[in-house]
């Protein structure tokens, strides 16, 4: 009888110590990407698709674009999604306007570098930390730049940027308006 106490105490300290593995719900928030959403010049209260745009992060090559929410090389829609680093303090990104058609001859590229600053969350021990980020935490810098000129208001096919949203927490609202 002692015996079986023995055990049965030694295996509810061994177990005691124990937890349930920690997984990562997909549903957590996880570190936001810049939403940029395209609206029509002449009436500047319409969203407009863009047209086979392709994304080309900055050290990436054209033929390795960001691809879109369905997985295509180009995105369709008036919405696209931007990944910001989280290691550095500015981004920039290839915007290329009718990349996909047959025409090459149309295509048209915009260079948008994004600066911010970044703060890090503590999600949970699963998780970790997701990033955050502050458009207009360094006062020093712009935060969008077009064509690497801080003074450009329009570029080969953006004819104006306009700043929502500076603090990027979540993807649930447009953080850039883009007019073409």
């Amino acid at each position: 009888m002692k015996k079986i106490i023995a055990t049965l105490l030694f295996a509810c300290f061994a177990f005691a110590g124990c937890e349930k593995d920690d997984i990562c719900d997909p549903s957590t928030p996880t570190t936001p990407r810049l939403v940029v959403q395209f609206y029509d010049i002449n009436n500047v209260s319409l969203t407009r698709n863009v047209t086979n745009l392709k994304v080309i992060g900055d050290g990436l090559d054209v033929d390795n674009p960001l691809l879109s929410e369905s997985g295509l090389i180009t995105w369709n829609d008036t919405v696209v999604y931007l990944p910001l680093r989280v290691n550095e303090t500015s981004t920039k990104f290839k915007l290329i306007l009718n990349a996909e058609d047959a025409d090459s001859s149309n295509d048209r590229t915009d260079e948008l570098e994004i600066n911010y600053t970044t703060s890090d969350v503590y999600i949970s021990r699963a998780c970790g930390f997701k990033a955050l980020f502050n458009l207009f935490g360094n006062p020093m810098q712009q935060p969008l730049i077009l064509n690497n000129n801080p003074a450009a208001i329009d570029g080969e096919w953006i004819r104006k940027i306009e700043l929502i949203q500076s603090e990027i927490n979540d993807e649930n609202e447009t953080h850039v308006k883009i007019y073409f």
